[in-house]
This record gives structure tokens, C-alpha cells and sequence, in this order.
């Protein structure tokens, strides 16, 4: 379930500095989003509510980062069976996109998690400190192969993608940083469709998180992301199937967007 969340919160994640189809990509340049905007959700199991989530952009009171803050619950009847109440956090360098620290404090049913890891990207490593539960923290340092994200800042490199330069079946990449494990996740580009969000119709672009079959999903394309074909590039819609059910994240409210919502200049 843990893992659930974060792909469809997180398994968005692609990066314009990563390879697509084995070639060099571009330098990170960001035009989607600014410190003020505020990003809500809701997730659906079926017709059910289930939880909602708020993200913000928010600049740091110590430094030049900017923050980008996300708090998950659930609601309505799935507080009496599966009470869940997430905060992410994570500080990157406006720069570069890439994460200085990021916080990760979890309760999920009766389980829970707390890690914060503190990277040095300039020698691409990772202090980490997490603890399950009520047990004590455990200190570890990681010496990784590069650059990399974690699970939020992943999401926002994401949002920087210029779509309209991938041929369909092109793949994205990132290098995540999780659990103490590092991974590349990968996406497919599958074209442009229109999603009807309040009441208009909004061309978005269709990607596909690689996922791997049998324990949770049937089908490579039970997980899919929408993502808007304008200058915000804000993820609409996260949607899957799975062995028990289907869930939907969807976009409720947008403010304070650095682009008036639907503004794609040439």
C-alpha cells in the first residue's frame, strides 16, 4: 500500500535531464511552477471517497530553496478502516530542481514510518535517518551514482517535460532515491487526450509509469497519468486498476499558478 501511494502520487515522475530513448536530455529549466501555488486532490477507491491531498510551493525563511509540501489523509468511511495521515516534504535548489533535504512522515493503518535524508548532490550522496514505529533511528550514509530525487521533487522535475518534443512510445526516466534504495523510474509517452475537467475539455498528455505486473497490476498500462498540455504542466489525473479495485487520484483546485491555467504560448 505504501508503494501504491507513491506511484500514484509519485510514479509520475520523469526528468528532462535524464536520457529519452538513450539520448542526452536538456538542462534543467523550469517555467511550470512558483513559490504560492497550492495543488488539491482527491483519490477514489470506486464510486468511495477515500482520501485527499494538498500540495504547496513555498519559498524557505533560511535559504534560496523552495519547498514543496504535501500533506495526504483519508477521509470519510475509510478513517474506521484504514486511517492514513502522510506528510512529505521536500527542499530543492530553484537552480537545479534537485532536492538538498526531503522529509517523509507516515501513518498508514497501524504502520508507521519517518525518514529524513540529506543529500549533497555536488559528490551525489545521502545521509539518511529513519525509524518504523516507535524503534530507534538508524543513521546511514549512501554514495550513489549520480544526481538523483526523491519522491516529491520527482514529481515537480516531471512537470518541466516538454511533451510536444517526444514521438509516442519515447521513454523518460528519473533516478529516485527511496527506502534507502536507488532506482530509476521509468515512463512511456502514449500521445495527447482530452480530459473533461469542471466542465471543459483540457488536452493533456498521456503517460504510462512502468510498473511491474502480477502483485498489484494486471496490465503495463493499468497505471495512467495525465498532465496538462500547458505552460503548468499540472498532473490532472492518476488513474489504475488493480487485482481489488480501481483508483483514481483526481485535480480538485489550483491556485496561485506561475501561468494563467490553459496558457501555452508558441
Amino acid at each position: 500500500m505504501k508503494r501504491l501511494f507513491f506511484l500514484l502520487l509519485a510514479g509520475l515522475a520523469c526528468h528532462p535531464l535524464i536520457a529519452q530513448n538513450g539520448a542526452s536530455g536538456s538542462r534543467f529549466s523550469n517555467a511550470a511552477f512558483a513559490p504560492g501555488e497550492t495543488l488539491s486532490y482527491r483519490f477514489h477507491y470506486g464510486l468511495l471517497d477515500a482520501a485527499e491531498a494538498v500540495i504547496t510551493v513555498k519559498g524557505s525563511k533560511q535559504n534560496s530553496d523552495w519547498i514543496i509540501d504535501a500533506k495526504g489523509r483519508s477521509v470519510g468511511a475509510f478513517n474506521w478502516f484504514f486511517k492514513v495521515d502522510d506528510h512529505y516534504q521536500s527542499h530543492i535548489d530553484p537552480r537545479t530542481g534537485l532536492p538538498n533535504y526531503f522529509l517523509r512522515d507516515i501513518r498508514e493503518g497501524g504502520y508507521k514510518l519517518h525518514q529524513d535524508y540529506t543529500f549533497n548532490q555536488s559528490d551525489s550522496s545521502v545521509f539518511a535517518v529513519a525509524f518504523k514505529g516507535k524503534n530507534n533511528p538508524k543513521q546511514t550514509q549512501h554514495e550513489l551514482q549520480g544526481p538523483v530525487y526523491d519522491m516529491v521533487s520527482g514529481i515537480y522535475a516531471l512537470r518541466n517535460i516538454a511533451f510536444n518534443t517526444l514521438a509516442e512510445g519515447d521513454t523518460v526516466s528519473v533516478p529516485i532515491f527511496m527506502d534507502e534504495e536507488w532506482f530509476d523510474l521509468q515512463a512511456v509517452y502514449a500521445g495527447n487526450e482530452n480530459i473533461k475537467w469542471k466542465g471543459q475539455k483540457w488536452n493533456c498528455a498521456l503517460i504510462y509509469p512502468v510498473i511491474q505486473t502480477g502483485r498489484i497490476w494486471r496490465n503495463p498500462d493499468d497505471l495512467a497519468v495525465y498532465i496538462t498540455n500547458d505552460t503548468n504542466r499540472i498532473p490532472l489525473l492518476v488513474s489504475t486498476r488493480i487485482l481489488f479495485g480501481s483508483i483514481k487520484m483526481e485535480l480538485t483546485n489550483a491556485s496561485g499558478l506561475r501561468s494563467p491555467l490553459g496558457f501555452a504560448p508558441n
